[in-house]
């Protein structure tokens, strides 16, 4: 009887297999659930005014499908690329030192200034621009308008404002100079604006134009009109005259008849002995001409070293004026201070206006 119980065993052990097969099939296949029932949901509220609108959130991914693809968000301004070229600057050790030098250059000189922001554009600037408004004491000079400048050009204007320019205005005119008006200072610019020409010093604000000056009686002088005539001026003129002289005479002997008429055959005798009494005071006029001449050509000579209006007549050529000393003596004096003095005789451009440059230089400077 033992040997009928044996298949029971082997029954529990086939029942274990099959149990244990389908509790590995649950696990690894997915459960399904019935659908659930969603509620409605809510409409979206308006933003505040100072608040940013709301962006809805994606929807939530189902178990076994594939992730959404993410939003894109606009680049990081670190991640863009900076298409405004670097702005030129100085640097601050550059600019502390060149402030700290304009003070102490500054320290005894008279002045009323402004410093300003550094200018840096390519070659033209400087790391310590100022504002000029006025120079000197007791009365001061005003710049009309204020011109930008470096300080170095401040010191060389308040030397020579102290130096000629007040002692020529007392001395002619009786009265001090109190403005400076149509001046110009920084420009980025090449000389005489011209593509190809050297950088001008306006461009390092190391340069200073002037159109004319202010007194205290309320008179003002101007270079353009106060100069007067220059030297290639007076040239022009006696050139022109002589043209102007050998064409009436050409024109004179092409109205001259070479033939003789029968009057005149018959007054030769005459003439043959009025001839002798004539010679004398043919003579004379010669010489006074002569005289003439050399007379003229030393009121010439004479305009062009004082610059005075030539004569065009017999009378004698105009006396200068006190605006044409004047600003011929500042002119002068400037030469002292500046590397580069430039006026009316230099050339047309400088007709109405003075130069005053700091350029250095090896020897003395350069005035015209």
């Amino acid at each position: 009887m033992k040997r009928g119980e044996e298949p029971i065993p082997a029954l529990s052990a086939g029942l274990s297999h099959v149990m244990l097969t389908g509790l590995l099939l649950a696990v690894a296949l997915p459960v399904h659930q019935p659908p659930r029932q969603l509620a409605p949901a809510p409409a979206p509220s308006a933003p505040a005014a100072d608040e940013a609108p709301r962006t809805p959130a994606p929807p939530a991914a189902s178990p076994g499908s594939a992730p959404a693809p993410a939003a894109s968000s606009p680049p990081s301004p670190a991640d863009t690329v900076a298409t405004e070229p670097a702005k030129e600057e100085w640097p601050q050790s550059d600019v502390v030192l060149a402030r700290e030098q304009c003070m102490h250059l500054l320290s005894g000189t008279p002045a009323e200034i402004e410093y300003l922001e550094p200018i840096k554009k390519g070659q033209c600037g400087l790391p310590a621009p100022v504002l000029l408004k006025s120079v000197g004491a007791g009365p001061k000079v005003v710049f009309d308008p204020p011109v930008q400048v470096n300080c170095r050009m401040v010191a060389a204007l308040g030397k020579w404002a102290k130096s000629t320019l007040q002692p020529e205005a007392k001395s002619r005119f009786k009265s001090e100079v109190v403005r400076i008006v149509g001046a110009s200072g920084y420009s980025c610019r090449n000389i005489y604006n011209r593509p190809n020409a050297k950088l001008s010093q306006h461009a390092l604000a190391n340069a200073i134009d002037i159109g004319g000056f202010s007194l205290a009686n309320g008179r003002t002088v101007r270079v353009l009109r106060g100069w007067g005539l220059t030297a290639r001026d007076i040239k022009a003129r006696a050139l022109a005259k002589a043209e102007a002289e050998a064409k009436a005479k050409a024109d004179a002997k092409g109205k001259a008849s070479p033939a003789k008429s029968e009057v005149a055959a018959k007054q030769s005798d005459k003439a043959t002995q009025a001839d002798s009494a004539d010679k004398p005071a043919r003579q004379v006029t010669q010489a006074s001409l002569t005289l003439s001449s050399e007379k003229s050509a030393s009121r010439e000579k004479k305009a062009v070293l004082t610059g005075a209006t030539p004569a065009t007549e017999a009378a004698e050529p105009a006396k200068p004026t006190k605006e044409s000393l004047f600003l011929r003596a500042i002119h002068g004096g400037a030469c002292k201070e500046f590397g580069t003095v430039l006026g009316p005789e230099a050339n047309d451009p400088h007709r109405n206006h003075f130069h005053l440059d700091l350029i250095p230089r090896r020897n003395r400077g350069y005035c015209e």
